[in-house]
């Protein structure tokens, strides 16, 4: 029979294990070991959820042969040999979608040719390992395990080790027989510390004074001045901002739909907290709840800009689910949007937990508050959140549809149960006055008042200018004269109108202080209020009126009509206004108060009109503050791990865990446990201090490995992905740095840091740090992209493609073409060899050897020659090279 069959078994193999022959579905995979490669699989992913160790629906566990023998309640669900009477196959085969497994709910339903593998591999007795061990508990998975510190193994090599970072690495050299590579020369160090802790190459010289004259603690010196360089926030910040998912805000034209307007006080906030050393816990801690743990401060509340960026114009439930989705992947790894709409399939969270967490972020809301010395939220404001609906339940959805809610109870908000060493204790917060009235900031009356003080004066200047008497007089009643006296009454109504405005906006301002103060004046100074700003709109109607009637003396014969038309519209306006003059002003009759706040408004009811607005209210639910407490806690397990394993990723290139966002029982395990837990239990214990583990990282021998595979021949063929790290893995660089890098070596590069983003149109002429550029959704810079920057709705770690259209990039973009004229001018030197070496050393981070000098010396000679050649484009066409040379892009 396997003799006959052999042709076919050969081609279906090939096919992918199992295919349809002259109609015949045949078996081909009978043997034990395709159980476990490619049948224990596949049940793990349909079965496991329900069948496994997490829940036993009907008391049947599939994750062992053993197990699906044993059966549930309604008997076995195996019997080997025999397909037709195995449930387990009736079950999946069954057309009757109440019947069939998995539920349509939960998952993909099985092939035709998952379907005859399964019944294949029945007929041939069901064969799989005698030694068949079940799915691990979940409790006792490692990343939902407490953090321990583990004891610093002794190892055979001590001398090896710098700190006890190595002493890990070199545990699981030994245990797979590898031998480390030598560390790395000190002209490949000092770059990938300049890359590594700023994102810029080593200064014009550096790498010369090194070589000349190296100082022994050189290293251990240039690591402390890195990690306080200003540049080391900016350069961290970045790495940050891919985790947080941090953008500008995008939508259709001007109309905003996604993330906030001036989101770049969030990144500033990030910057300056790396680079003040702010603990990561903390940090974390004012980014879910700043609102309600330091109500009155707006530098800490720029920080919920992390929450404000989940903004949705016009549904509620995207902007809830984002919120769940990437607080639990970012923070926690964490995939908990896989329990929307049904139980998780691996890890213990079951659909309720999901809608207690989206229960803690229900009441938050996005508004735009003041920044001092700036009135208008439209110029500048600082994007934040607050509790504007504390009383809006929470429902579970059926099957994640919102559409169909389960109104028989509302969801308690919490945290994941599993998790839950500690349940958070929600109180709520009262806020005070200037957090619900943000009018009462110290800076926001004065900001409306110099505002107004400086549109008067612009306004008296304009009018000055205008009411010039002309060289050339006009000729009486002519077109002329009527034009000149129209713009005279035009200069003249704005100054009235800019004195109403300020008159306006001071009794306004006095106002507003009477009623805080309780002043027994305030009945007096509220009517006067009143009256100002009734004032101040009858002045605004005769300005408008009076730029109609210039407009009518401009027109000409076809647009009287119409002018006349406006005028006429305008007089009627202002007749409106004048009779609210006479009126007498109520007992409660209101002004407008001074802003200090907006609320961003939602199109949730109406995609055509704003929701009613949101209030300001005078307490906050307490809720977020209660999650930030129960994720920075120590006890949490979670928390630590995935922070350093970011950490880990930006310097090593390749993660501990490579799932950076799933530390579920989905994801993948650490490459090196112990170490992970160590850094994680580092990272606590020193305070969460994140220079303090970057500093340790970058000191480690395993980081200053040379990234050369020479002379590894046994070390590749028992590691040759390096996952236990004898070698350090060459990176090419992010996109950032090599645009940064191309304007550092031109010396063009604009160091100001902070403040409001590049926007695109300006973007290719701009010499300021890529971090600083405007990207969205929608908006995403060219060269960036190139390199593979970050997109804005999920990254946790960046690819690292290599494609053509890199390599034109660093050949003919205008950012190349131009930082090589500059670099090429830069470089001086007293003869070819001299340019050679300083080129290589500034563009490359290592000096020429031997035959490169006598390559580069050759090209040189050569492109001399050439009939259009300068003694100018023969260094350029050499610095070009360089530029596109390998090791340009790569940190070695």
């Amino acid at each position: 029979m396997a003799r006959a069959l052999f042709p076919r078994v050969t081609i279906l193999s090939f096919l992918g294990g199992i295919g349809v022959a002259w109609g015949l579905m045949i078996p081909i995979l009978p043997a034990a070991t395709d159980y476990e490669q490619q049948l224990k699989p596949l049940f793990r992913e349909r079965c496991y959820g329900c069948h496994g160790a997490l829940k036993q629906k009907a008391g049947l566990r599939m994750d062992t042969v053993a197990a699906m023998l044993r059966g549930g309640e309604t008997g076995p669900s195996l019997v080997p040999g025999d397909a037709a009477a195995s449930l387990v196959l009736q079950r999946i085969m069954t057309p009757d979608a109440e019947d069939r497994m998995p539920p349509e709910h939960e998952g993909e339903r099985f092939t035709a040719a998952q379907t005859g593998l399964v019944r294949g591999w029945i007929d041939a007795g069901a064969p799989a390992p005698a030694d068949e061990s079940p799915e691990p508990e979940p409790a006792g998975h490692w990343a939902f395990r407490p953090l321990r510190r583990p004891d610093v193994p002794v190892i055979p090599n001590p001398a090896w080790a710098r700190n006890p970072i190595d002493a890990f690495v070199a545990q699981q050299h030994h245990a797979h027989g590898l031998k480390p590579q030598p560390e790395a020369s000190p002209e490949v160090l000092l770059r990938r510390l300049y890359v590594d802790l700023i994102g810029l190459p080593p200064p014009p010289g550096a790498l010369a004074t090194l070589t000349n004259s190296p100082a022994p603690d050189w290293f251990e010196t240039l690591v402390r001045q890195l990690l306080q360089d200003p540049q080391h926030g900016e350069r961290q910040a970045r790495h940050w901002m891919d985790i947080w998912r941090y953008s500008d805000w995008w939508g259709l034209g001007d109309q905003l739909r996604n993330s906030q307007k001036h989101m770049w006080h969030w990144r500033d906030w990030i910057v300056e907290s790396l680079n003040a050393g702010l603990p990561y816990d903390e940090m974390i801690r004012q980014m879910l709840a700043a609102d309600e743990l330091y109500p009155g401060d707006l530098n800490k509340i720029r920080a919920t800009g992390f929450l404000a960026r989940n903004f949705f114009l016009f549904n509620r439930n995207p902007w809830m689910e984002e919120t769940v989705e990437h607080v639990g992947k970012g923070l926690l790894g964490l995939t908990m949007n896989c329990s929307k709409c049904h139980d998780h399939k691996f890890d213990p969270i079951p659909q309720s937990d999901y809608y207690r967490l989206r229960a803690i972020f229900e009441p938050y809301h996005v508004r735009l508050d003041a920044v001092e010395g700036e009135p208008n939220l439209a110029a500048n404001g600082i994007p934040r959140v607050f509790d504007g609906l504390p009383d809006v339940a929470t429902w579970r959805y059926i099957r994640g549809d919102e559409s169909h809610p389960d109104k028989s109870s509302g969801v308690t908000p919490g945290v994941p149960a599993f998790l839950a060493s500690f349940q958070p204790a929600i109180q709520p917060v009262k806020l005070p006055p200037e957090a619900w009235q943000p009018e009462r900031q110290p800076w926001v009356l004065e900001s409306h008042l110099a505002a107004a003080r400086r549109h008067l004066k612009e306004t008296l200047d304009a009018a000055a200018h205008a009411t010039k008497p002309p060289a050339v007089i006009p000729q009486a009643d002519s077109p002329a004269a009527a034009m000149a006296m129209a713009d005279r009454t035009l200069a003249g109504q704005r100054v009235a109108a800019a004195t109403a405005a300020w008159e306006s906006t001071r009794l306004r301002a006095a106002a507003m202080r009477a009623l805080w103060d309780q002043l027994p004046h305030e009945p007096q100074q509220r009517r006067d209020a009143v009256q100002a700003e009734r004032y101040a709109a009858t002045a605004t109607a005769r300005v408008k009126l009076a730029e109609a009637a210039l407009q009518l003396a401009k027109a000409g014969p076809d647009q009287k009509a119409a002018a006349e038309k406006d005028r006429e519209a305008a007089q009627q306006n202002l007749a409106k206004t004048e009779k609210t003059l006479a009126g007498p002003i109520p007992r409660d009759a209101a002004f407008t108060p001074l802003p200090g706040a907006q609320w961003t408004p939602t199109r949730f009811l109406d995609s055509t009109k704003d929701d009613p607005p949101v209030p300001f209210p005078d307490h906050s639910t307490g809720r977020r503050s209660a999650l930030a407490a129960w994720i920075t806690d120590p006890r949490n397990p979670l928390t630590a791990r995935v922070a350093v394993n970011h950490l880990w990723t930006r310097h090593m290139g390749t993660p501990l865990v490579t799932t950076t966002f799933d530390f579920g029982r989905n994801g993948s395990p650490p490459t090196h446990p112990e170490l992970l837990d160590w850094l994680a239990s580092e990272l606590i214990d020193n305070g969460w201090n994140l220079k303090h583990l970057h500093s340790l990282i970058v000191s480690s021998a395993t980081w200053r490995l040379s990234s050369s595979s020479r002379e590894s021949g046994e070390n590749t063929a028992r590691d040759p992905d390096n996952i236990h790290l004898w070698c350090r893995s060459p990176l090419r660089l992010e996109a950032e740095v090599i645009r940064d890098s191309l304007l550092a070596l031109s010396g063009e590069l604009d160091p100001t840091r902070g403040g409001p983003p590049v926007p695109s149109a300006e973007q290719n002429s701009s010499k300021r740090r890529s971090l600083y550029f405007f990207g969205s959704n929608n908006e995403r810079n060219l060269f960036l992209t190139t390199f593979d920057a970050a997109a804005v709705k999920e990254c946790y770690r960046r690819d690292q493609s290599i494609v053509p259209q890199q390599a034109l990039a660093l050949t003919n973009s205008q950012l190349v073409q131009e930082a090589a004229g500059k670099i090429s001018a830069r470089l001086t030197a007293p003869d070819d060899a001299a340019f050679i070496r300083r080129a290589f050393a500034e563009i490359l981070g290592s000096f020429p050897d031997p035959s490169e000098t006598a390559a580069c010396l050759s090209a040189l000679e050569a492109w001399r020659a050439l009939p259009s050649a300068t003694e100018a484009t023969a260094g350029l066409q050499l610095v070009r090279t360089l530029l596109n040379h390998n090791d340009f892009v790569t940190l070695r």
